[in-house]
């Protein structure tokens, strides 16, 4: 299961420690919480799939508005709040396509699979996540009642068979929501229902991480400029001002001819813009793709790329 092996793991929690971490430590209760995340897990994808059948049968418009409407509330929902886009480092139209899909794709994967992993914020957000999981209880009502007054074909389960399953896929659903939401660290519940953008999330794990964990901070500039623009020059630019001379001097691992293209000229000493020949003075946005497309960094300053 991905989710609990994300969780689980060390540099993961060490990364992203916001939030990543929700499982417990203990054995026990590491136990509880994983029985109950695939109990639940089962409850959910039945709920929804059945529902799905129900009103396929009933009415396939019917299923079609469904799932058209709950897709595009959620589309709605990240336009509204300025959290369409998607956090690869991409440009243009290629943009916007990856936004759309990798939005689908996402939602769609959430709704059918649950997987937790939907609720980060670079992803769907936490109230989305739930708002999907809810979908799957109150779309089973529908699908029912739907299937029991308006499909009329003479072989058809009959209603006491379908309230007797739904209740009981109900309440495996809600005792292992209730337990789940027992036995999980106290201090991520919120990540389960949080409304934080990935502007605003990466702010705060930029924030977490010390002052000498530059191999933690530096992966906020390899995302969308857009995921940083509102703070980067606040908390980005004199981070990166300050450290550059010291990383040139002690070239650790990660500060590589690639990671270096992914930063801002504006986030960059002056003395090692014009090293670089990045400028020899300034050149716009679109000269500088081409340069940085046909020639590496170390090569303009006339090494090879070696570190």
């Amino acid at each position: 299961m991905l989710t609990y092996d994300w969780d689980t793991s060390p540099a993961k929690r060490v990364s992203e420690p916001q939030f990543y971490g929700f499982i417990p430590d203990k054995a026990l209760p590491r136990a509880v919480c994983f029985l109950s995340m695939m109990s639940l897990t089962f409850a959910h994808v039945l709920l929804l799939t059945s529902a799905c059948a129900l009103l396929a049968l009933t009415n396939p418009n019917w299923l079609l508005l469904f799932l058209g409407v709950d897709m595009g509330i959620f589309y709605l929902y990240k336009i509204v709040r300025g959290d369409f886009f998607y956090w690869l480092n991409l440009a243009g139209f290629l943009r916007f396509i990856t936004a759309i899909l990798s939005r689908f794709g996402g939602k769609f994967m959430a709704n059918f699979t649950m997987i937790m992993q939907g609720r980060h914020p670079q992803e769907m957000d936490g109230l989305s996540f739930a708002i999907s999981v809810l979908t799957s209880v109150v779309g089973s009502f529908l699908s029912v009642y739907a299937y029991s007054n308006y499909y009329d074909e003479d072989e058809k389960i009959d209603g006491e068979t379908l309230q007797t399953t739904l209740g009981s896929l109900v309440s495996i659903w809600f005792v292992s929501a209730v337990t789940f939401a027992l036995v999980i660290k106290r201090e991520y519940l919120h990540t389960f229902y949080s409304m934080e953008t990935a502007s605003a999330y990466n702010r705060k794990n930029f924030l977490h991480h010390k002052e000498d964990q530059d191999d933690k901070k530096k992966g906020v500039l390899s995302l969308h400029p857009d995921v940083y623009k509102a703070w980067g020059e606040e908390l980005i630019k004199p981070w990166t001002i300050k450290n550059w001379n010291r990383w040139e001097e002690e070239k650790p691992a990660w500060f590589t001819d690639k990671w270096i293209e992914a930063v801002p000229n504006e986030y960059i000493p002056f003395e090692w813009r014009v090293k670089y020949k990045k400028t020899k003075g300034r050149v716009d946005d679109s000269q500088l793709q081409r340069r940085r497309g046909s020639i590496s960094v170390r090569e303009l300053v006339g090494g090879k790329g070696e570190r």
